[in-house]
């Protein structure tokens, strides 16, 4: 029976060479190396020499490693030179701690992990809180010391060279086995009594209860000379010897020899990791025992060299097989027993169903055999065609809840015993074939079988069946099995399937190994399918695959690293199996193997990460926290690994960046990762491992990091920026406000010296003319007698002309400007005294803010666009109330005239009254001094127009004002203020 896989790292692998005096492992994961060439570390694929910080930079032995419990690597040198590694850096401990000592000679841990140290000087020290202490009473041994023991029960034990073993116990020092000759005590372990194991030059000893126990040993490991002792957690004793290796159970007194070299068969060092793998090595390389997956059992009998049948675990434990060679076999605490069957005793069994003290068995030829219990033999039965089978070759046969036998033949159909009478269902009574491979009662009673023809089950009066899921090839079902929530899988020779509300599904996305010819399925006690294919052992995750989100990293594969010798499954009915206690059995070509999933220590344990390393861009930071990033970092790498070292490939990892990453990446096997352009920022980056079977049950690991922001991304320069940019945008506002204000006025002075010299060319020429030629009519009318005809029309002449002279007066009186010499109030208030309002309507005329001198043209301009607005108001709108509102503000200078009349027509206000130009008036006047003009009208609710004109454009002069600082630069500018508020 094979119990631990082997693993062996030599020189093709890496390894050095050179013997090996020492192993220990860090919290990080590393396994160390004390080798007669120096220190090595081990990552569990590549082992790196370790430069020591030595004055000596030849190479140095390092001849013992001791992990203490606060996690610090103790490394003993040849002579007085003792290091010390902790949190990533090796430090002198001889320096630090002052200890004077001509050589160290031994060196390990006390019942409570601190560490154990003696030196011919100072003899025995422990070293706690801080500093050494040395050990009273003053230790009076012959000899050197060169191993140490700091006993469960208090005692501390000494082995010397060519000395033997001392006890110091209440003060008292005790030489033990004085009539021995042990000569060297190399290696010292307690034993399971309060005693001790003694590894000498001599052999290997046990001490308790003040007596040497005589041990019943093989003989080769008497007579050998013993290098190291080891005690792992299950109590097993492993000696390492010039012979080899040896494992010993001591409460069994079974010795088992391990891996014996015939060219160097030294093993010089032992050591148990923290998940429990045995590590050992002499000179020739490093090895590993540890706990696989599954157990693989073999039998010794030549007869039993191939396996390959069906497999039946029964209520007491027992595992019940045929191999493809013939015959019945049980395999009972460990050994393999032949069962005899009736007739022909080596007759290939191909299926075993059963209950307590009671088996069946589906025979090539000799048909359905029960077996029962009867005390400690066994009675048996069997049926053929002649009691009414429909065939003597029996493929399956399933005993059902209600004790019916279900026997599934290789060609002749399904027949079923009942009260000893046999039915039997064939092509003829609706089964898809006559050929059946499996078959399986569901939980609610209904019996399913898997035939060549396809899927069928039993209603209890006749055969339902269902095709391929496949319709283009062949129906290929070759097994059925029914998991504990109930759902049907069908293996097919194109992988696995369910069936799921009367069809047979094949869910989507299965990975390659899924899609093998699945010749058998079972289920674990934690839930998960395990599938034994044409040439993998899968366990798979089973919520996923049913709900499609079943990815590569859900489906675990199982070789020869997980302790099983082949991989490649039989066709037979049910080779694949659990038992009551959840267990796995498999049945393989050359070997039974059984899993416990729940028990698989290395494989349950929960996986830490370890950050090897950080670069950015390309120089290594280390993986401390809170490290600061230059503005310029165009890359930050994580390089990571788990510290389980004994299945690191089954390793998966999923991390994410806080301060990016909203979820956590996918599941992967990729030892790093890369972020690239992180804008400026702090990061925590985040990762944890799942353990060997998929399970996150392990803890975060995390590096926080800062990547500071360049100057230009700083929120002062960016505050300094805005602050700037506004400055600027003020100072160009104020700019284009001047350029745009002498524009205005040079246009304001053109039109006004236009305006004069048309008002004085049209005084001068056109009205002089015709005053003039209204003189000399009028002189005309005067020599006409009265009752000439011609008289009414000269007076009628003469009336018109009076009428012209009167207009082009009023035009001369528009071009000319009009009077500022007032308030623009009071000329409107004028303006209104010029119109006869009835009593019962009120017209006013409101000032906001205090007055301020308006430009002449800007003057002009207003009180026509107000006097426009004012008519309208009276003569259309028939207005009873008018307001007038003259605002002088600050910033916008505004008129604004309100009415209570009927308003405007919207088709009016956008287009204007044909032959009438007020309203298109209006905004030219606006728009040529560049201001707004916005009307307002409502049909029931009057009109309102409002003009709105900037300070700048419309006032003669601005008054000094307190400037209005934005709030950011308030505080910098604090004497500008005080001085604006004094001058207001």
């Amino acid at each position: 029976m094979a119990q631990y896989v082997h693993a062996v790292w030599g020189a093709d692998k890496g390894y050095a060479g050179g013997t090996v005096y020492a192993i220990a492992q860090t919290p990080d994961g590393y396994l160390w190396l004390g080798t007669e060439h120096g220190l090595v570390r081990f990552d569990g694929s590549e082992f790196t020499p370790i430069d020591l910080p030595l004055s000596d930079r030849r190479s140095v032995a390092v001849r013992g490693l001791v992990e203490d419990a606060y996690g610090d690597l103790w490394i003993r040198l040849d002579g007085p030179r003792l290091l010390r590694y902790r949190n990533g850096a090796f430090e002198d401990a001889v320096l630090k701690f002052d200890i004077h000592e001509g050589f160290f000679a031994a060196m390990s841990r006390d019942r409570s992990g601190k560490l154990l140290l003696w030196g011919p000087q100072n003899r025995t020290l422990r070293f706690q809180n801080g500093h050494f202490q040395r050990e009273s009473p003053q230790d009076d041994i012959d000899g050197i010391v060169i191993s140490l023991l700091d006993s469960p029960t208090g005692a501390l034990w000494l082995g010397a060279r060519d000395a033997g073993l001392y006890k110091i116990e209440n003060g008292k020092v005790a030489k033990i086995l004085p009539e021995l000759l042990l000569h060297s005590v190399n290696a010292l372990v307690p034993s399971e009594h309060e005693g001790v194991w003694i590894g000498a030059e001599s052999g290997l000893y046990l001490w308790e209860h003040g007596i040497s126990v005589r041990l019943k040993l093989p003989e080769r490991l008497g007579k050998v000379q013993i290098f190291a002792l080891l005690r792992d957690h299950h109590h097993n004793l492993w000696a390492g010897t010039d012979a080899g290796l040896y494992r010993i159970d001591p409460e069994r007194n079974v010795v088992t020899g391990f891996f014996r070299s015939q060219d160097d068969p030294e093993i010089t060092s032992i050591y148990e990791d923290g998940d429990g793998s045995i590590w050992f090595a002499g000179s020739h390389g490093l090895e590993r025992l540890r706990d696989g997956m599954f157990t693989s059992i073999s039998s010794r009998d030549p007869s039993l060299s191939e396996i390959g049948g069906p497999v039946f675990v029964d209520d007491a434990g027992r595992a019940w097989f045929g191999p493809s060679s013939g015959g019945l076999f049980c395999l009972e605490n460990g050994s393999f027993k032949r069962v005899d069957i009736p007739g022909d005793n080596n007759d290939v069994v191909y299926s075993i169903d059963g209950a307590k003290d009671e088996l069946w068995l589906g025979r090539q030829r000799g048909g359905l055999t029960e077996l029962i219990r009867r005390g400690d033999g066994w009675s048996s039965r069997t049926y053929t065609s002649r009691q009414g089978l429909a065939q003597n070759s029996v493929y399956t046969v399933t005993r059902a809840r209600d004790k019916s036998i279900w026997a599934g033949t290789v060609s002749g159909g399904m027949s079923v015993l009942r009260n000893g009478q046999f039915t039997t269902y064939t092509l003829n009574n609706g089964l898809p074939s006559n050929a059946i491979f499996s078959s399986v009662e569901a939980a609610d009673g209904t019996m399913w079988v898997a035939s060549s023809g396809g899927l069928a089950h039993f209603t209890g009066e006749h055969w339902l069946k269902y095709g391929s899921p496949q319709t283009d090839l062949p129906p290929g079902i070759r097994t059925v099995f029914e998991d504990s929530s109930h759902v049907l899988w069908i293996g097919t020779s194109h992988g696995i399937a369910r069936f799921n509300n009367g069809r047979i599904d094949v869910p989507p996305g299965l990975p390659q190994a899924l899609s093998e010819e699945v010749l058998s399925i079972g289920e674990d006690a934690q839930g998960f399918l395990w599938v034994s294919t044409s040439g993998h052992v899968l366990q798979v995750d089973r919520t996923k695959m049913l709900n499609g989100t079943l990815n590569e990293n859900d489906v675990l594969s199982y070789g020869v690293d997980d302790g099983l010798s082949e991989t490649k499954g039989v066709r037979r009915d049910r080779s694949l199996v659990s038992d009551s206690s959840g267990r796995i059995w498999l049945s393989l070509p050359h070997s039974l193997a059984v899993a416990d999933p729940r028990e698989a220590e290395g494989y349950n344990k929960a996986v830490r990460v370890r950050i090897e390393s950080v670069s950015a861009d390309t120089a290594s930071l280390g993986p401390q926290q809170g490290l600061n990033l230059s503005p310029d970092t165009r890359s930050i790498t994580f390089r990571y690994a788990g510290t389980s070292l004994a299945t690191p490939q089954r390793t998966q990892f999923r991390y994410r960046l806080d301060g990016l990453d909203q979820e956590w990446s996918n599941d992967s096997s990729s030892r790093q990762v890369v972020y690239t352009h992180l804008s400026p920022s702090t990061y925590t980056f985040r990762i944890m491992a799942s353990n060997a079977l998929g399970a996150w049950n392990g803890p975060e690991n995390d590096v926080k990091f800062t990547v500071q922001p360049a100057l230009w991304q700083t929120w002062y320069f960016q505050m300094l920026a805005v602050l700037l940019t506004a400055v600027v945008a003020i100072g160009l506002y104020r700019i284009r406000l001047k350029q745009v204000t002498g524009q205005l006025n040079r246009r304001f002075q053109d039109r006004l010296a236009e305006r004069t010299r048309i008002a004085q060319e049209l005084h001068d020429t056109l009205l002089q003319g015709v005053i003039s030629a209204s003189m000399q009519l009028d002189v005309a009318q005067d020599d006409i007698a009265e009752d000439s005809p011609a008289r009414p029309k000269l007076q009628r002449l003469l009336h018109q002309m009076r009428q012209v002279t009167t207009e082009g007066r009023r035009a001369l009186q528009g071009l000319r400007t009009i009077d500022n010499t007032v308030t623009a109030e009071a000329a409107f208030q004028r303006m209104m005294t010029e119109f006869t309002s009835s009593p019962s309507s009120r017209h006013a005329v409101y000032v906001q803010g205090d007055n301020r001198p308006l430009k002449t043209v800007v003057f002009d301009e207003v009180y026509r666009i107000g006097h426009e607005a004012y008519l309208n108001a009276v003569v259309h709108a028939s207005a009873r109330e008018i307001e007038i509102t003259v605002d002088y503000g600050l910033r916008v200078f505004r008129l604004l005239v309100r009415d209570d009349g009927c308003g405007i027509d919207p088709g009016i206000l956008r287009h204007g009254r044909e032959g009438h130009w007020g309203l298109a008036g209006m905004r030219e006047r606006a728009e040529a001094i560049g201001s707004d003009l916005a009307i307002h009208t409502r049909p029931s609710g009057g009109t309102e127009v409002e003009l709105r004109i900037p300070a700048a454009i419309a006032y003669s002069r601005i008054k000094s004002r307190r400037i209005q600082w934005p709030w950011p630069l308030r505080k910098f500018y604090p004497k500008h203020e005080k001085r604006d508020e004094q001058s207001q």
